[in-house]
């Protein structure tokens, strides 16, 4: 036996020393599935392959990394193995062969904002009167998902109705000019890099005839990540010897909002009939408990491989199961076991995983305040996020009219039309007249100053209304005012449509901080709560190098840590809003748990809260569905989580929990409303309607909630409830 061999297990063994013909490796997390690429890759050089004939395909710079690490450690002759990632191959194969496309070999790639810009100026030729930032956001969003599908135009006007998807009006010809453009700047997108090599294999016989016979071995990690595009590139690459190798999980495919497909890996076998399987079930990473209860719950998705994951090693600590109060109190939780824990686990062997980055806020700020260190993976720190900077940046003019640098950001956020030159020249009138910024600003709007006169006057009346109303506003509505005013929202739709919704929850969750603020300190000013968020964050510097690790779950893949804080386990989070009347999105939903329980070495605990704040509201969210699908002898449920689960009706629909409410007749609208008219929240509860209000086009109702006191709340939020229910 090969010295190789002898540290594999039997299933690994088998997978390595695989020689010819095509072959799927389902690898359950923690089963050494990376080990087994690069032990055959060194098997096969020992057996007299040519490394230059052998191509190892990853997702990642650092995957590819640490896989030409690895190889290299095994087998000195490895240097000539092309370790490298889809985007890296295509590239190098196009500068080979641009000019087989028409292209020259130094092409430019372009990156998202040039590809944006080249998109702006074809829309605008065609639609010179469309609205632009809807257009560009509908066309990105068609190129990306025609692109990852491997359809060119002609693809999509031959299949017509039956492309299924949604294809904008003219969006074929906007494709076919948009691929003209790139070319006659001698430029590809991302997707070019994928679709262009495909678009040769397929339809130039010298060039495809020329890459099948250069690659006589075809390796792939994390195959359950690959999209059509890469599934089609990848089966005529190896159509002629068919020594396709192939390593995933099904059950870890969590990317397809990227356009990742999990039947490429399922199905493999129905594309290569005469490949063989097996699958790697042995994990060497977690505990017993947290092998079980994973496995036990992914076992719930039914479009999957069939397989069950097991572990040699001891049954470890249950999995804790805990439910606080709210998301603050949530986040003093996990901070405080990481204390109670700080000899057992050090701040470096720590994860706290969520599923929306708007969650970390309330993280960070109890890290903070007990100085714990931390970093954020894929992100940046809440207050630093560009939504949250840009309101703090209004919020902080309101205060200090003089603060020219948040005057400046805010001047053309949301646009209007101020560009950078107008921005200049309003600081060198500033300058000359010697005036602070915003004086200079009404000045110029005064005056009825060329072209840009008309926006600074609408600015300074915006600013000069803001401010008026935020003075005078209790603290916990202002985010709420000023929202309406700037229709920041309607911004980011438009500028950010792939990120709206993240977005939008950052913005959420820095309406919550400011009402939980007012809610400690009743009496303090807006200037105040400004001052105590960057107090707090100056005095609690951190090294980016160490620290408990703070991520999204999607973040979490591929990494491991002794201890893993699941935060945010609820309906509605974990599986998502979205998700959750869709079965493969649910079914992705709970792969995306999986993936964050067995990140988790020795110990893990998965936290809920009963409701989180949304400005000056709170949202109840059930406990997970997922909860209920985990084997209950692994789990240490806490007294809290089990009087939770207890408040809680089972839902024989979703297989969760819900609150019981009452029964509502009817949605309202402000016209059918009246003072005295008793009226139901979701939130709130019941209570009567006191009056109206109306600001910035937008009507309000006034109620007085039984339980809560006066709210300012849309109509359309409203109910009235049965007459028969008493109060």
């Amino acid at each position: 036996m090969h010295p190789l061999l002898t540290t594999l297990n039997e299933a690994q063994r088998a997978a390595a020393s695989h020689k010819d013909g095509p072959f799927v490796v389902f690898a359950g997390a923690g089963s050494g599935k990376t080990r087994i690429i690069t032990c055959r890759i060194a098997l096969l050089i020992d057996e007299g392959v040519a490394p230059w004939e052998i191509l190892a395909m990853t997702f990642t710079n650092k995957a590819a990394g640490e896989m030409k690490e690895r190889v290299s450690a095994m087998s000195p002759e490895s240097n000539r193995v092309l370790v490298t990632t889809f985007h890296s191959a295509c590239a190098r194969w196009l500068r080979e062969f641009a000019g087989e496309l028409g292209f020259q070999s130094n092409f430019t790639i372009y990156d998202d904002s040039d590809a944006t810009k080249l998109l702006k100026k074809i829309i605008k030729e065609a639609n010179p009167k469309g609205d632009l930032p809807a257009l560009v956001s509908e066309m990105k969003s068609f190129l990306h998902q025609v692109k990852t599908l491997g359809y060119f135009p002609g693809d999509i006007e031959a299949l017509g109705p039956n492309i299924g998807l949604f294809v904008p009006l003219g969006g074929v010809a906007l494709y076919r000019k948009y691929q003209e453009a790139l070319a006659d700047c001698n430029a590809m997108d991302f997707g070019d890099l994928l679709l262009n090599v495909l678009l040769l294999l397929k339809r130039n016989a010298s060039v495809s005839k020329i890459l099948q016979s250069r690659y006589r071995y075809i390796l792939v990690d994390e195959f359950q990540d690959t999209n059509r595009t890469q599934f089609e590139m990848l089966r005529i690459l190896s159509e002629g010897h068919q020594n396709l190798f192939v390593v995933g999980d099904d059950d870890q495919s969590i990317y397809s909002w990227r356009g990742a497909t999990p039947s490429n890996i399922i199905d493999f076998q129905q594309t290569f009939p005469k490949a063989q399987r097996i699958a790697l079930e042995q994990n060497y990473r977690c505990t017993a408990n947290i092998v079980n209860s994973a496995s036990k719950m992914i076992a719930h998705n039914k479009n999957r491989a069939e397989k069950t994951l097991f572990t040699k090693a001891q049954a470890g600590e249950l999995i804790d199961i805990h439910i606080e109060s709210d998301g603050e109190m949530e986040a003093w939780w996990i901070v405080n076991a990481i204390k109670d824990e700080k000899t057992t686990f050090s701040y470096n062997d720590i994860a706290i995983f969520y599923r929306t980055n708007s969650q970390s806020r309330v993280l960070e700020e109890a890290l903070r305040r007990e100085n714990i260190p931390y970093k954020i993976f894929g992100s940046v720190e809440f207050y630093d996020r560009l939504e949250v900077k840009d309101i703090l940046a209004y919020m902080r003019v309101i205060v200090n009219p003089r603060d020219e640098i948040s005057m400046t950001r805010i001047l053309n956020v949301p646009a209007r039309g101020i560009g950078a030159k107008a921005i200049e020249a309003i600081v060198e009138e500033g300058k000359k007249r010697e005036l602070p910024m915003i004086k200079a600003i009404k000045a110029m709007a005064d005056e009825g100053y060329p072209r840009i006169g008309p926006k600074l006057k609408y600015f300074s009346d915006l600013i000069s209304a803001l401010t008026d109303d935020l003075k005078q506003a209790p603290l916990q509505e202002v985010m709420g005012t000023l929202l309406e005013a700037i229709d920041y929202p309607e911004h980011l739709k438009k500028k950010f449509p792939d990120q709206y919704i993240d977005k939008m929850d950052n913005i959420h969750e820095l309406g919550s901080a400011l009402a939980d603020y007012a809610k400690r300190f009743p009496d303090h000013k807006l200037d105040e709560w400004l001052q105590s968020i960057t107090l707090v964050r100056e005095s609690n510097e951190n090294e980016a190098s160490t620290g408990v690790s703070l991520m999204t779950l999607h973040m979490a893949k591929g990494l491991e840590f002794q201890r893993v804080f699941l935060s945010g386990v609820e309906d509605g989070l974990i599986p998502h809003k979205n998700s959750v009347d869709d079965q493969a999105q649910l079914e992705e939903e709970r792969r995306l748990l999986y993936v964050g329980m067995t990140r988790a070495m020795k110990k893990l605990s998965l936290v809920g809260a009963n409701r989180r704040r949304m400005f000056n509201n709170y949202l109840v969210n059930s406990p997970s569905r997922f909860f209920d699908e985990l084997p209950e002898d692994c789990l240490n449920i806490s007294f809290a989580a089990r009087q939770t689960f207890g408040d809680y009706g089972k839902d024989s629909d979703n297989d969760g929990y819900h609150y019981e409410s009452d029964e509502l007749s009817y949605e309202v609208d402000s016209d059918s409303l009246s003072t005295g008219s008793i009226v139901s929240h979701p939130t709130f509860g019941r209570g009567e309607v006191q009056g109206f209000d109306h600001k910035f086009g937008q009507n309000k109702v006034i109620v007085k909630f039984y339980e809560f006191g006066l709210r300012k709340i849309k109509a359309s939020q409203l109910k009235i409830p049965n007459s028969n229910l008493s109060f």
